[in-house]
């Protein structure tokens, strides 16, 4: 009788992985020379308005967030290994338990699809793992059985990005 107990205790106690992928860390896009060039005309055009309104630090800033994104935009992420347990998603080492996360949803970004979490932590808000296309359907089985699915990003931010992205290109659009 105490060995079932203690085979009971021990299978509830046990982490099972239900799903395990090998994905980029980030999403990732090699931009071309006329994206570049783009870019750095209106971040000039824009920096010499702020000159003239005696902004110098801001034009800093916004030097370094191009450079930031330049350097993203050409170094390659890393491979890293991600799970979905019956206690919560491992993003390489980090772990988010399933009572910190509150709803999913798929998005492309880049030329990635990702899964997004919405975590009740005020950091990170929002966890983004690169998954493979072929795993979308897969993924949404065994995740949908711990978290409710969203249709699109529910956020302000995302929803303003898209909206200037689809607006503004800085690169030709592919057909």
């Amino acid at each position: 009788m105490a060995q079932e107990v203690d085979k009971l205790i021990k299978n509830t106690n046990e982490e099972k992985v239900l799903f395990e992928w090998e994905a980029a860390e980030r999403s990732f896009k090699k931009r071309d020379r006329d994206f570049w060039i783009t870019a750095i005309a209106i971040l000039i055009l824009f920096s010499v308005v702020l000159v003239f309104i005696k902004e110098f630090f801001l034009v800093v800033a916004l030097v370094s967030v191009l450079f930031l994104y330049y350097v993203l935009s050409t170094v390659p992420p890393s491979l890293i290994k991600n799970k979905i347990t019956n206690r919560g998603v491992y993003f390489g080492e980090a772990k988010y338990g399933w009572d910190i996360l509150l709803r999913f949803w798929f998005k492309k970004s880049l030329n990635s699809e990702l899964l997004e979490f919405e975590t009740n932590l005020r950091v990170p808000r929002q966890i983004s793992l690169v998954i493979n296309e072929k795993d979308k359907e897969k993924i949404k089985e065994v995740v949908l059985k711990k978290l409710p699915l969203v249709e699109s990003s529910p956020n302000f931010v995302d929803k303003t990005t898209k909206w200037f992205g689809d607006r503004l290109p800085l690169e030709k659009r592919e057909k």
